[in-house]
């Protein structure tokens, strides 16, 4: 959103990587380590879809103070249907 697209993924891809490799850009800045926290995204569907936070990203999380239905697209695996979308699309 709101792109519109739906994509395909393989189950374990990256979401930041499904996302960028279907032409969508993200900003990001750290080159995926979950430190810079740009690549958030907010999962307005489907959360339960995508891999449990790690520390990595739980602590990101709680320093650039993500909402309960952001996670780092860097860190989050695609697990089945999800709806992402961010503050800059």
């Amino acid at each position: 959103m709101p792109s519109g697209k739906t994509i395909d993924a393989d189950c374990g891809e990256y979401l930041i990587d499904v996302v960028e490799n279907a032409g969508v850009p993200v900003q990001q800045h750290c080159g995926n380590v979950a430190v810079c926290g740009w690549c958030r995204m907010v999962v307005l569907q489907g959360a339960e879809h995508l891999s449990a936070p790690e520390r990595p990203e739980l602590l990101l999380m709680e320093r650039e103070l993500f909402t309960p239905n952001e996670r780092a697209s860097c860190q989050a695996q695609v697990l089945g249907d999800v709806i992402v979308t961010t503050p800059y699309w």
